[in-house]
């Protein structure tokens, strides 16, 4: 398995995040930010449309736009239509939708199937289609073997599975505010797992997700 993704070589890429639900904007920015991305977001179309005609947008024209589709008011297929006749956008437009069945859906704004993405979003298809829309030289971090078991994690209180599976699902999707927020919950919850909750929180806000899956897998196994 190749190591994870730590940012990439070159001029900083600006991309714009287009979605009227705030935890999906905040999803794709904890995502793309930590590695050196430069990010603004719409939460309608209008917003977006309105942010690309303004002065400022000119000089930060946008790389990349990712945008939703289901939006009140104008939806994701008319933005981008009208994207498209203005010409104030670029042509790297990726569709998120929660709605795998838009994918096979044919459209008259030139998004092809590549160019979906399907929600919950996983961070390898997403900076897979960055990588080969943008021709991004990706830099890799470091892999450090995985022990088998830390000497400390054997003295910690371990939290429920069902807190363990929920957790694994964050890893999997690199949403790191969600599981920050899960790591408070189960905080709240589980007193006695302070410990095991300290040592994932500081592997989250170092955006270590290989070594926290680690650790999650290896908590699973003794459970």
């Amino acid at each position: 398995q190749a190591a994870p993704r730590s940012g990439y070589a070159g001029a900083r890429r600006r991309l714009l995040v287009v979605d009227n639900e705030e935890a999906d904007r905040e999803l794709l920015a904890s995502l793309l930010a930590p590695l050196g991305f430069e990010l603004r977001t719409a939460a309608s179309g209008e917003e977006a449309l309105a942010l690309l005609r303004s002065r400022p947008s000119q000089e930060w024209p946008p790389d990349a736009i990712f945008m939703d589709l289901a939006m009140p008011g104008i939806d994701g297929w008319e933005t981008i239509r009208r994207i498209r006749h203005e010409a104030i956008g670029p042509a790297a437009i990726a569709v998120v939708s929660a709605n795998a069945f838009d994918q096979g859906l044919d459209n008259d704004v030139g998004i092809a199937p590549a160019d979906f993405i399907t929600k919950p979003v996983r961070v390898a298809e997403l900076l897979d289609w960055l990588g080969r829309t943008l021709a991004i030289e990706w830099v890799h971090a470091q892999r450090a073997e995985t022990p088998a078991m830390d000497v400390s994690e054997a003295t910690f209180a371990i939290p429920a599975e069902p807190h363990l599976r929920a957790l694994q699902e964050l890893v999997g999707i690199g949403y790191v505010r969600g599981i920050v927020r899960r790591l408070d919950q189960i905080e709240r919850e589980a007193p006695e797992s302070a410990a095991f909750v300290e040592r994932l929180r500081t592997l989250a806000r170092g955006f270590r997700l290989d070594e926290m899956n680690g650790v999650l897998q290896r908590a699973l196994q003794g459970s």
